[in-house]
């Protein structure tokens, strides 16, 4: 018997209006902006993903989080199909406007992980109490151990090699 892993259904706003009007938003004038307001530089942009199974080429609006000089992304939603597809070794890119960049996904795991999501939590407070349910001054190693592992994230690497369909 496998475990069950966390997923968190978007709701039929979040699928229908939010992330296509984000989506042609970011992709059409490259709207997606710094989300953080400290002088940051974390991004929601757009993470095209090919499908493991159908070699489709899917699209959702993610925000980037940079920790270390690096990109992240995480899995808000849980153990979503495009944390799947990147987890399955799947091609990547981040688009925006008329750019998109190859990435390879390299999951987190263990203390690295650990790591960023403290610094996240710590970053995004509101965020963090409202949609991770965490409170940042309180959080328990209980608290850390459930974001661990019910949100995957994803360290993106630029890859060389051709872009794939806009």
């Amino acid at each position: 018997m496998t475990a069950t892993r966390f997923y968190k259904r978007p709701t039929a706003f979040r699928r229908r209006v939010y992330d296509p009007v984000m989506r042609w938003l970011i992709l059409r004038f490259g709207f997606g902006g710094i989300i953080d307001r400290r002088g940051g530089l974390d991004t929601v942009q757009v993470l095209a993903v090919r499908g493991r199974r159908s070699g489709r080429w899917y699209e959702r609006p993610v925000g980037i989080s940079v920790f270390n000089g690096t990109r992240h992304v995480v899995g808000f939603y849980g153990h979503t199909e495009w944390a799947r597809n990147l987890r399955a070794g799947s091609e990547a890119e981040v688009r925006a406007k008329s750019r998109a960049v190859p990435v390879r996904a390299v999951e987190l795991a263990g203390d690295e992980k650990a790591l960023f999501m403290r610094d996240l939590v710590n970053r995004y407070r509101f965020f963090a109490r409202a949609w991770l349910k965490v409170r940042p001054t309180r959080m328990t190693d209980g608290d850390l151990d459930r974001l661990l592992s019910d949100y995957p994230v994803f360290r993106l690497e630029d890859r060389p090699g051709p872009p794939g369909p806009p």
